[in-house]
């Protein structure tokens, strides 16, 4: 009796990656995986267990870094947005690029949406604007996030040099 063929994780999320950027996050699920990757439906399953697990797997996947990043900021005295912005404005411009695309993406389906929305959630949960610091963070994240949207699509077509100006001032 021959042994199964093992799975390739990284494949796996590569063919969701590219569903989610060339169909839409809609069209995204563990059948169309497995068709992309021709491996069976039960073994994208058992990879991720479920599309929650498969959408944490696929932004790990995409910036291995981040956390550790995030992390060394927030051990440094960071606030949960300033840890942020530190980690993603620090991220190589493709990283930044792919993971702008695909949530730009996600965020047009609501079951994908809603993993954003819980992110977020979690990512900072002190985040208020009932002071104006709480304010200031707000509209520093707003602006983080906003930059990287413009830049992702091509909005704002500025020279590197000037975007990374604009990511330096975002740190400090």
């Amino acid at each position: 009796m021959g042994r199964k063929p093992s799975i390739d994780k990284a494949s796996l999320l590569d063919a969701a990656e590219h569903i989610i950027r060339t169909r839409g996050a809609g069209a995204l699920s563990f059948d169309a995986i497995a068709k992309a990757a021709k491996v069976s439906k039960g073994g994208v399953q058992s990879a991720f267990g479920t599309k929650e697990a498969l959408l944490t797997a696929l932004y790990e996947h995409l910036d291995s870094g981040y956390e550790a990043r995030f992390n060394a900021a927030k051990s440094a005295g960071a606030s949960s947005v300033a840890a942020y912005v530190d980690a993603v404005t620090t991220a190589d411009t493709a990283v930044n690029q792919r993971i702008g695309t695909m949530s730009l993406a996600m965020s047009q389906e609501p079951e994908s949406r809603e993993y954003l929305r819980k992110w977020y959630a979690e990512s900072f949960p002190d985040l208020s604007a009932a002071t104006p610091e709480g304010q200031q963070e707000i509209l520093r994240l707003c602006a983080l996030e906003g930059a990287l949207m413009l830049r992702s699509m091509n909005l704002l077509p500025l020279q590197e040099q000037a975007w990374s100006q604009l990511f330096t001032q975002l740190r400090s």
